[in-house]
């Protein structure tokens, strides 16, 4: 997962009003690494952080291809994207 961690954007507007929160996405992309499917599975507390993270999944796409011991044709995961303040 760590090619999603290059498209995580934090919303400037949620920086800026201290808005935090942590959506769950489920997403499934085939061998090739083309995204097939995604939705938002748990929501946030502020539409604006789930947002980001549904745009994080479209901008990544295409994933890196599937090494070739994976055997399965498709592949689903569930990832939970923290937006926190420090």
């Amino acid at each position: 997962m760590r090619h999603l961690s290059a498209y995580r954007d934090y919303p400037r507007r949620a920086r800026r009003l201290g808005l935090q929160g942590t959506p769950v996405v489920m997403f499934e992309f085939d061998r090739a690494g083309q995204l097939l499917s995604y939705r938002l599975l748990e929501g946030s507390p502020h539409r604006i952080l789930d947002d980001a993270a549904l745009n994080m999944l479209k901008q990544a796409s295409p994933f890196p291809p599937v090494p070739d011991d994976m055997t399965s044709e498709t592949f689903r995961f569930q990832l939970p994207v923290a937006f926190q303040l420090r």
